[in-house]
């Protein structure tokens, strides 16, 4: 076939313009996305920015008012959730509690099945190989109220997936859960999805989860896309200030031209790793991780003295807010490991020096 006609692959699940409103509200502003066969995709945003519609969309569960929904080829637009094929973890767990976890995670396959006593046999084999790849064998006899939160939403994963479902949709499904449980269930779900290769789209507020869960990110606010991109992209390379903000701690410095590679913010004279447009003021984004502590007589390239303001002791690292005439509306934040730290004491009042290395002075786009 001659190579003009040749027709690209599509994406396994398209979203096309989706658009949806509840008066004069626009939930969804013509989405764009794109999924890929197996990929984990984490929607991640504020709330009500969009993402929980979306994802209900995409289920059949919010009916958008205008745009297209396209899964392996096939147009799902304005077909009814039972006839799309994916399974669902919701944040409230949503099991059935007069149900025990054996008829809980078979409840799916009952509905689905024709000649019930001929399946029993297959439903049960089923329902066991699910609990066993959720950790939780021998468990079918237990009710609900039994069981601990993470096992709750255990048991509803196990039943998102006994169907076999072609996606899998997660709603918020941590955010119920404390703090350790959540460390590990996250980890759980995303061995467990890589393990299975299963299509994956899931709902979260929580950048740390997002980060560390996901293929790619999709970044809402106000019902729109503001950034598509993995983690390491999304986080090192902000698309706009929204972005950077939301995305982890960060520090804006806007600053006028200098020289060739330098800029001046406020009394910082700094050197800059591109070329500097002599003509415009610039902005550039920097991680409060990437600020180094230096010893205070150093005198080495881009360093320069700051007083704490702040100082707050976080465990495994510590967060310093500090006034280093930068000429911004905000202090900087820099974040310093306690090993990095040895001890060194730190306190409202105290002086460093401080530096930002050239490599992490990040451009940032025009103010929009």
């Amino acid at each position: 076939m001659d190579a003009l006609f040749t027709r690209l692959p599509m994406a396994h699940l398209e979203i096309k313009q989706l658009t949806k409103r509840y008066g004069n509200f626009v939930a969804l502003d013509h989405i764009d996305l794109a999924v890929e066969e197996g990929e984990f995709v984490v929607l991640l945003g504020p709330s009500g920015c969009g993402k929980t519609t979306l994802l209900r969309a995409i289920a059949g569960l919010e009916l958008q008012d205008s745009g297209q929904i396209v899964h392996a080829g096939r147009d799902i637009s304005r077909l009814s959730p039972a006839r799309r094929d994916y399974g669902i973890v919701f944040q409230s767990y949503a099991l059935f509690p007069n149900l025990n976890v054996g008829a809980n995670v078979a409840y799916g396959l009952n509905s689905r099945t024709g000649d019930r006593r001929a399946a029993r046999q297959g439903i049960t084999q089923r329902v066991e190989e699910m609990l066993e790849l959720v950790g939780l064998p021998g468990t079918e006899s237990k009710f609900p109220a039994q069981l601990s939160g993470g096992q709750q939403q255990r048991v509803a994963l196990a039943r998102a997936l006994a169907t076999s479902p072609d996606l899998l949709l997660l709603d918020e499904p941590l955010s119920a859960l404390d703090a350790i449980e959540r460390v590990r269930l996250r980890s759980e779900i995303r061995g467990l999805q890589t393990r299975l290769g299963v299509t994956t789209i899931m709902v979260t507020h929580d950048q740390e989860e997002a980060l560390a869960m996901a293929d790619r990110i999709v970044v809402m606010k106000n019902g729109q896309v503001q950034q598509v991109g993995q983690p390491q992209e999304i986080y090192r390379s902000p698309g706009n200030d929204f972005v950077a903000d939301f995305i982890g701690r960060g520090n804006l410095i806007e600053a006028t031209p200098a020289g060739a590679q330098h800029i001046r913010a406020g009394d910082l004279l700094l050197r800059c790793r591109i070329e500097i447009d002599q003509n415009r003021k610039h902005r550039f984004y920097v991680r409060p991780e990437d600020i180094r502590l230096h010893n205070i007589l150093d005198d080495c390239e881009n360093s320069f003295t700051a007083q704490v303001l702040k100082y707050e002791f976080l465990g495994p690292y510590s967060l310093v807010t500090l006034d280093a005439k930068t000429g911004q509306s905000r202090p900087l934040v820099a974040q310093f490991s306690s090993n990095y730290l040895d001890g060194r004491p730190i306190h409202p009042g105290s002086i460093l020096r401080i530096g930002i290395p050239a490599e992490h002075l990040r451009p940032m786009p025009a103010a929009a």
